[in-house]
């Protein structure tokens, strides 16, 4: 009778597993396709103009980016994207009681200019191969960089400034579309419902811990006021990985709303309580800024 009534118990627990792995797995992509990769979100006409975007943080302008891909002969294509910050808004970012605690309302960083430049390097056959990232405050000489290079299923980072040097990796899925969590993503073509992917999201500005997983998942369609017309968008929620911590899961991370042609009218990145907004330009306004403020090869790392 044990026998009889353990051999039920595997049976219903492989039966379980099995319904989750065919609910979970199997049957969303054959329901809602393929989750987005760069092999979608570069196929646009070579003359694509850079796109511009207007940066704000709970409201209060900040800064700009321009967000430009360019193609090589050899099929190799760079994302390039070049945000600046008018000043370091710390004092914004943290928690107050964080603030006090560190200080931070006195510290001479807060009102300094800051310039980031990242590029991410996709080969022929829509892989990315290479990450680049630096960040520049006014008046300092030093530069912090991240480097990145993709050996097999492993994403290798390298993040380094003056004599500090601090190395990490992560498995790259074969869908991950990993991304700086300082630059704005300018294109997610062919969305549907329910489509889920994950992004390894790296941050320059966290050498301890320059690397995090996150999950971003198509959750809504929902109308948003863009440009002073009305726009039916998909809404795309970036959350923790479901291997973090329990606190965070449900908490959103960022969010973006993207057209239905896959231009990305707007998006959010969350810190703490605090929200950063990148407002997409029109392209008038992109080429304008594009020729007013990104000198010829500015946007190489």
């Amino acid at each position: 009778m044990y026998s009889r009534w353990m051999n039920l118990a595997v049976l219903a627990l492989w039966l379980a597993s099995m319904s989750w792995l065919l609910t979970q797995k199997v049957l969303p992509p054959m329901f809602v396709g393929d989750p987005p990769s760069y092999e979608t979100i570069l196929d646009v006409p070579e003359d694509h103009p850079p796109t511009g975007w207007n940066l704000a943080i709970n409201g209060q302008p900040l800064g700009w980016a321009v967000t430009d891909v360019q193609r090589s002969d050899s099929g190799v294509t760079e994302i390039q994207n070049h945000v600046h910050f008018d000043r370091l808004p710390l004092n914004e970012l943290v928690p107050a009681w964080l603030r006090s605690l560190l200080k931070l309302d006195d510290a001479p960083l807060l009102n300094l200019p800051m310039d980031t430049r990242n590029t991410l390097t996709v080969d022929a056959l829509g892989r990315l191969v290479r990450v680049d990232s630096a960040v520049q405050f006014e008046s300092l000489p030093e530069t912090i960089r991240l480097q990145g290079t993709v050996e097999g299923s492993q994403l290798l980072l390298r993040i380094s400034s003056g004599g500090f040097s601090h190395k990490a990796s992560t498995f790259l899925p074969p869908d991950a579309l990993p991304g700086d969590a300082l630059s704005p993503q300018a294109r997610l073509p062919g969305l549907r419902a329910g489509q889920s992917w994950t992004v390894p999201c790296y941050n320059p500005l966290r050498p301890d811990n320059p690397l995090e997983v996150l999950q971003a998942t198509v959750e809504a369609r929902e109308p948003i006021l863009w440009q002073g017309q009305t726009e039916q968008v998909w809404l795309v929620v970036y959350r923790s990985d479901a291997g973090a911590a329990l606190g965070t899961q449900k908490k959103p991370r960022g969010r973006l709303w993207v057209r239905g042609d896959g231009a990305v009218l707007r998006q959010e990145v969350i810190i703490f309580d605090a929200s950063i907004v990148f407002l997409r330009m029109t392209d008038n306004e992109s080429q304008d800024l594009w020729h007013d403020r990104i000198p010829r090869g500015d946007a190489e790392i």
